[in-house]
């Protein structure tokens, strides 16, 4: 029987670098080596608690009374610390949410990382799976009740989180109460740590991937604003012909605010976006 032939564009032959520790890039991986491509990863970022959660402890016991009309999820690592800390607090992680408070989540892949920990999500942007998506889509809070807590939201984050679906809520008219739920360290991370171990055997660090030269093409997916810092912070000089490729536009913008050449933005940041993002900087190398 013939093998079925995978839908997605033809990367035989690149080498693709991802920034990632194994247990975030699985769908990625798959879907990358599905169109051909040979996958690495390069983890440059880690998660960790940050040194005093007593904030974030008091944010979810919050929740967990019914004092927020939603809680917004943007991540899968904020999903990964929410439901951790929750253990940590003796509170099961369904509990957490009432059944009066509504879930956002950010995009499919928060969305699926929800689900899989019990929580059904009420809303998530159509088009546009970004901060920026969100916030241009979320419900108009006329009609609220003020009084009774429908205009408070929680917005679990990152230490580093930009403020800019904070503020576009709160234009809006709704009370925004963002809580640190985890610090974005160097890998590995030091600290009081979340995420699983990761082990070094079989991963580039950066000085290999400076030293390394592969027989054909080679890209770089750079997947958050934080990552795009550390990859020009550590992995510079980039060696000639490397094709670098954004997960989105706030990457992107990063990316030209650090002077990195920019050969492709994904049009959605999925597996299959990356993949024909790689198709394109393939087909348009050091042009862009």
């Amino acid at each position: 029987m013939a093998a079925t032939r995978h839908n997605g564009p033809d990367l035989t032959g690149l080498s693709v670098v991802l920034p990632r520790t194994p247990d975030r890039a699985s769908a990625m991986v798959r879907e990358l080596e599905d169109c051909g491509a040979a996958v690495a990863l390069m983890p440059l970022i880690d998660f960790q608690f940050p040194a005093d959660t007593a904030a974030l402890d008091g944010a979810l016991n919050a929740l967990r009374a019914g004092r927020f009309a939603w809680v917004v999820f943007t991540s899968v690592t904020t999903v990964r610390a929410v439901t951790h800390r929750c253990a940590a607090l003796g509170i099961l992680p369904g509990s957490v949410v009432p059944a009066d408070t509504r879930i956002a989540a950010v995009g499919a892949g928060t969305r699926h990382a929800l689900e899989e920990a019990g929580f059904d999500v009420d809303f998530m942007p159509d088009s546009d799976q970004s901060a920026r998506g969100l916030a241009a889509s979320w419900p108009d809070p006329s009609g609220s009740d003020p009084e009774g807590g429908d205009l408070r939201v929680l917005l679990p984050q990152a230490d580093i989180a930009d403020p800019s679906l904070h503020d576009a809520l709160t234009a809006l008219g709704w009370e925004v109460r963002a809580v640190t739920a985890y610090c974005t360290v160097d890998f590995p991370a030091p600290g009081m740590r979340f995420t699983p171990e990761v082990p070094a055997d079989g991963l580039l660090d950066a000085s290999a991937f400076r030293a390394l030269a592969p027989a054909g093409p080679r890209a770089v997916v750079l997947t958050s604003p934080s990552i795009a810092l550390r990859f020009a912070t550590r992995c510079s000089p980039v060696p000639a012909g490397t094709l670098l490729v954004a997960i989105g536009d706030s990457t992107a913008a990063q990316m030209r605010g650090l002077h990195l050449p920019l050969h492709a933005v994904a049009e959605h940041p999925t597996p299959k976006g990356i993949a024909q993002a790689l198709s394109v900087a393939m087909s348009t190398g050091s042009k862009n």
